[in-house]
C-alpha cells in the first residue's frame, strides 16, 4: 500500500503500483521517484511520512516532510514558508553531522513544498520514557555525553534548535547514537545574539 499525499484526499491509502490515487485521482509519487508509505506526525506547518526511494534498488526509506500550514492569513502563510525554507537550509548546512539527518532532497511540486531527509531507524526518547520510566542517573549522564558535542556542533554554526523535546531525540537502532532530528524551529543567529542572555 502507499499514501496519497494530497491534503485533502478522502481515502488516502491506495496500491503502491498505482500511478495515480484511486480515490481522488492525484500523483501518488513525488518528482516521479517518492511513495508514502504511512503519515508518522502532522503538526502546524505540515505532515510527514515514511517514505520509499524508487529511483534507487534498494528503495531506500527516507523521511518526506510537506509543507502544509495550518494557519490563517497572509502574513502568517508567509512566515511558516520562511520556516519551512529554513529548516531545508539548516539541514543542508548541518546534515554532515552523523548524528543530524541529511538532506537527501528539497522541491516544489502541485503547489506544496517538500523536505526528504535521511530516515533514521530507531525509538524517540518520549517512546523509551513511556515504555521505562524516568531515566536513571546514569542514563541522564550518557544522554548528556552523546547530545551535547550535536549541540555544540550547530551552535558552532550560530544555530540555534530551539525545539529539543524527548520526541525530537532518536536512539538510532544500529549504533545506539542519539540523533537530533526536527530543526523547524531553528534560528540562524549572529556572533553576537547568540552569547546574549535572554536571546528567545
Amino acid at each position: 500500500m502507499s499514501y496519497c499525499f494530497s491534503p485533502n484526499c478522502p481515502q488516502p491509502e491506495t496500491a503502491e503500483d498505482s500511478e495515480r490515487c484511486q480515490s481522488c485521482g492525484s500523483a501518488t509519487r513525488l518528482q516521479n521517484r517518492y511513495i508514502a508509505i504511512r503519515p508518522i506526525g502532522q503538526g502546524g506547518f505540515g505532515r510527514t511520512f515514511l517514505a520509499l526511494d524508487f529511483s534507487q534498488s534498494s528503495k531506500a526509506p527516507c523521511v518526506i516532510k510537506q509543507f502544509f500550514p495550518q494557519v490563517q492569513g497572509s502574513r502568517a502563510l508567509e512566515e511558516a514558508a520562511r520556516l519551512f525554507q529554513q529548516e531545508a537550509l539548516q539541514l543542508q548546512k548541518l546534515g554532515s553531522h552523523s548524528q543530524i539527518p541529511e538532506l537527501l532532497d528539497h522541491f516544489e511540486q502541485d503547489g506544496h513544498q517538500y523536505l526528504v531527509q535521511e530516515f533514521i531507524d530507531g525509538h524517540n526518547l518520549a517512546e523509551e520514557l513511556k515504555e521505562s520510566g524516568s531515566f536513571s542517573e546514569a542514563q541522564t549522564l550518557q544522554l548528556l555525553i552523546d547530545l551535547l558535542p550535536v549541540l555544540q556542533f550547530i551552535h558552532q554554526n550560530q544555530v540555534v534548535h530551539r525545539d529539543i523535546k524527548p520526541a525530537n531525540i532518536i536512539r538510532r537502532q544500529s549504533d545506539q547514537k542519539l540523533v537530533l532530528v526536527d530543526l523547524g524551529a531553528a534560528k540562524q543567529m549572529t556572533g553576537t545574539a547568540i552569547a546574549k542572555t535572554g536571546t528567545t
